[in-house]
């Protein structure tokens, strides 16, 4: 389904901050960002993985839709989220992991995207360490995180990772899948993963 809004200017003169989606962004000084620009109920779960991945001198950057029903027409494709804060905070880091979710509730699967090369593979290895499953998104495809533009490659390498993670994947990290109930409900499904992004993350840093 196309985007009702072309950008994040169009959507932020129909919806009302605060109230009816938040921004939330911290800023560290490790070089890593991790950011979901799809949160709260557009791509549940993403919130709490961009949030609970950034330690004490990581950076993260949140859009979380808070609407009771209807969170989807918030969507914006990463390649056209222009929003000024995310844009340039993720403009001032090295490495860049942004989560996502897709829709299939039968299967457990992540599809790893996105123009870091190496990033792709470690986490690749990390996730079949752990027993994640996963998949190389092929480039050609419409989530593979490939474009220059896409939020997750405007670092300042202009290369960053996309993990677009089914819907079974991302309910299985919660006990109750609610806004007010995701991230006191964390299982530890929630945690292996979160643990395997970041071992990968920390041996790319360590090739800089």
């Amino acid at each position: 389904m196309a985007d009702l809004y072309a950008n994040f200017g169009e959507l932020r003169k129909a919806y009302k901050m605060r109230t009816q989606f938040d921004l939330r962004l911290k800023k560290g000084s490790s070089g890593i960002i991790y950011l979901t620009p799809h949160g709260g109920g557009i791509e549940t779960g993403c919130s709490e993985l961009s949030e609970f991945s950034a330690d004490a001198t990581d950076s993260y950057f949140i859009f979380d839709a808070k609407l009771s029903t209807g969170n989807s027409d918030m969507h914006i494709t990463s390649t056209h989220f222009d929003e000024p804060n995310a844009r340039n905070l993720v403009a001032q880091h090295d490495i860049a992991v942004s989560y996502h979710g897709y829709s299939d509730s039968s299967v457990k699967n992540t599809k790893v995207g996105g123009l870091d090369e190496q990033l792709r593979n470690l986490i690749g290895e990390e996730f079949t360490a752990a027993g994640i499953p996963w998949e190389q998104e092929p480039f050609e495809s419409s989530i593979a995180g490939a474009e220059p533009d896409n939020i997750c490659n405007v670092t300042r390498r202009g290369m960053g990772v996309q993990l677009e993670m089914s819907t079974l994947q991302r309910t299985s990290f919660f006990g109750t899948n609610t806004a007010a109930q995701r991230r006191n409900t964390i299982l530890p499904e929630f945690t292996n993963y979160m643990n395997a992004v970041k071992r990968a993350v920390a041996r790319r840093k360590a090739l800089l």
